[in-house]
């Protein structure tokens, strides 16, 4: 049955922080992996769809993203889901901006300015 997210009482902040905590690590790893030739690209793709679709079942409205951690969390989601194979993995300007926000999400690299992302 459909529920739509309108008629949900929200997800409490401690469920999504624990959410996003459980999945940027895996997120960065496959990402990092697919720049650097380890991971599949289909495979890091079937990973960023399982879990938007754990996120989808939380029935969390769409905004603003409570930290600098998930923010650069949904700006790295967004980014793997918009490009294409070639245009990741042809283009260092678009691997540098996977690298650093993957870097970031792993705690060993800085959080550039301009990674603002918002949840879906």
């Amino acid at each position: 049955m459909l529920k739509l997210v309108s008629t949900q009482p929200d997800a409490p902040a401690e469920l999504i922080s624990q959410h996003i905590a459980d999945h940027a690590p895996a997120i960065a790893l496959s990402a990092l992996g697919t720049i650097n030739g380890n991971v599949n690209y289909d495979s890091m793709k079937v990973t960023v769809t399982e879990h938007l679709h754990e996120w989808w079942k939380l029935s969390v409205p769409s905004g603003s993203p409570d930290d600098h951690y998930e923010s650069t969390y949904w700006y790295l989601i967004h980014l793997l889901e918009s490009l294409e194979e070639h245009e990741l993995l042809g283009n260092n300007f678009m691997q540098y901006k996977v690298s650093s926000a993957a870097q970031f999400l792993l705690g060993i690299g800085e959080r550039q300015e301009k990674m603002q992302g918002i949840r879906p």
